[in-house]
């Protein structure tokens, strides 16, 4: 069963968000079904590449557009960061549960939220600006 099942909720309609979320979900879900410490180390290493370059692009398109919302917004990114940040330390010394935790109980509860709330908000900003 996966982590989190996509759903119309997590679309935004604006395709550069959307396709990176796909991405995320399919990342989550495939580190959700690992059971080797190995894989799931190498894919949550993979996580933190993906999300810390998603978060960037978002803060970009935020700073280009003039979102109002992006103190806000890049704090929320900032702050998830650094807790996958410090996952990733713990797992790269083989507390691969700790990981396996947050991957399954933080993740996909905070990703609906933010999606839903923040990113959504950003996609009506992004096209009313038509970028």
């Amino acid at each position: 069963m996966p982590l989190i099942e996509w759903t119309d909720q997590l679309t935004v309609n604006y395709p550069q968000l959307d396709d990176t979320h796909h991405d995320f979900v399919a990342l989550v879900n495939k580190i959700g079904e690992t059971t080797d410490k190995a894989t799931f180390q190498q894919l949550f290493n993979e996580l933190v590449t993906h999300t810390e370059a998603h978060f960037n692009t978002e803060n970009q398109l935020m700073q280009q557009t003039q979102f109002s919302a992006t103190a806000e917004h890049q704090g929320e990114h900032h702050r998830v960061l650094g807790e996958l940040k410090q996952f990733q330390k713990r797992v790269a010394r083989g507390m691969v549960d700790f990981g396996r935790a947050y991957v399954k109980e933080r993740l996909p509860e905070w990703f609906a939220l933010h999606t839903a709330t923040m990113d959504s908000a950003l996609a009506a900003h992004l096209r009313q600006k038509g970028v």
